[in-house]
């Protein structure tokens, strides 16, 4: 066995799985003669023979075993390790897959001879709690192992011995990235704010006529972006690989993308809304239905708050998808109403009442200059339309003013507001003449 081994030193890669398969047959054929000597000891003492010098060779060869393949597992994993790592490195190096194959044989060789001789051994009542943590540890069968009080204590004493080994080799470094790592992250939110006051500092003092969408949007990103780089930059200290980390969100991307839809579809709509600005914070729209003061804005939805102040949320596709009317868009609205007076009323007279209450209010504007006009003859009245301009804010006081007054001054110039009447016709079953009440 000995001959075949000094054989593996100077063998090419793909010679050394024979090799090794050879070294298994003797081994086996090794324990083999370790099983067959104690079962002839055990026949020696049945008949009355004297054993204790047989025995106690037999312990010292079996000890010996044992030490001797602890050390083979030890250099076996040691071997196999480091070809993992050449393999990580280039994945493509056919020699190092080769011996890696090879050197996984020899420790499985090693650790079956292991768990054979420690057999042997308990049944000579040998100390093997050592000898079976470490093949526990190699081969990670705890099945059987852990009901040994012995080789449970040598599992956790290795493990707590493990522990402290790297806390002392590597935990000073790994301290020392960790408080890299928050440094950097609380440098970099330390960063974000300042970037944050800066940019709505610099968008308040510039000429850019942006939404309040868009400026917050910008402030928005810009941060959040900074943000980002400040972890990924946090990450690497930590010796975390970023490609990996970037291709597994844009998978994730992907499928949460695909997952929300409709939900992408109100982000797009709001990225038209807010390129091409329809409305803003604080107009008063008509959109999907709905009538109101926008309140909030953001790239998925926008919120609405109605005359009556309810709160109610809009999709932003069902904004940019249908019409949108933008009542407080301009600063100057004119304000349509419509007055009927009795066809035996003056109609100059009349017109004159309109045109005195449009020049004494101090909300209509001069410019444009308002309208007064004798517009239709109804069923039941002479109808004039009465347009005033007035700013977008003073809409309503205007139409309720001049609503007002109107009534007040027909009520005293006697001009009387006609409303419709009908002439009912009795007819009497005995006479053909109606009769009309």
């Amino acid at each position: 066995m000995d001959a075949v081994r000094a054989r593996r030193l100077e063998a090419a890669a793909d010679e050394r799985f024979a090799i090794e398969s050879g070294v298994a047959r003797f081994t086996v054929r090794l324990d083999e003669l370790f099983d067959i000597s104690l079962r002839h000891i055990e026949k020696m003492a049945e008949i009355g023979m004297d054993t204790q010098r047989d025995r106690g060779e037999l312990n010292r060869l079996l000890s010996e075993r044992a030490e001797e393949l602890s050390g083979r597992i030890s250099l076996a994993l040691v071997r196999t390790e480091a070809l993992e790592a050449r393999l990580k490195k280039i994945p493509d190096d056919a020699e190092a897959s080769t011996l890696l194959i090879a050197s996984l044989k020899s420790l499985n060789t090693n650790t079956a001879s292991m768990g054979t001789t420690l057999d042997l051994m308990d049944q000579l009542e040998l100390d093997t709690d050592a000898y079976r943590s470490q093949l526990v540890t190699t081969t990670r069968d705890f099945s059987s192992s852990l009901l040994n009080t012995g080789v449970a204590v040598g599992l956790v004493s290795r493990t707590i011995d493990g522990i402290t080994g790297w806390m002392v080799d590597s935990g000073p470094t790994v301290l020392l990235k960790l408080l890299i790592f928050f440094g950097i992250l609380f440098a970099f939110r330390f960063v974000t704010r300042i970037v944050r006051v800066g940019l709505e500092k610099a968008l308040d003092a510039s000429d850019l006529n942006l939404s309040q969408l868009a400026r917050r949007m910008i402030v928005t990103w810009t941060s959040n972006l900074v943000m980002i780089f400040g972890v990924m930059l946090a990450l690497s200290q930590l010796g975390i690989s970023l490609g990996p980390l970037l291709a597994g969100l844009g998978v994730a991307g992907f499928i949460v993308g695909f997952a929300l839809q409709d939900t992408l579809g109100n982000f797009a709509s709001g990225v038209m809304i807010l390129i091409y600005r329809p409305y803003d914070t604080g107009d008063l729209i008509d959109v999907g239905g709905v009538f109101g003061k926008v309140d909030k804005m953001n790239l998925v939805s926008t919120s609405m708050l109605t005359l009556d102040n309810q709160t109610i949320v809009v999709p932003n596709s069902k904004i940019w998808g249908d019409v949108i009317k933008n009542v407080t868009a301009q600063k100057v609205r004119r304000v349509d109403m419509v007055f009927g007076i009795s066809y035996s009323d003056d109609i100059p007279k009349a017109e004159a009442i309109f045109e005195d209450i449009l020049k004494t209010h101090d909300k209509v504007l001069d410019d444009p200059e308002p309208m007064v006009r004798l517009h239709t003859l109804g069923s039941s009245s002479v109808d004039f339309v009465v347009r005033p301009w007035s700013k977008a804010e003073d809409y309503w006081d205007v139409y309720w003013d001049v609503t007002r007054s109107v009534k007040l001054r027909f009520d005293e110039e006697g001009v009387s507001i006609p409303f419709p009447q009908r002439d009912v016709h009795v007819y009497n079953e005995n006479s053909l003449a109606p009769t009309t009440k």
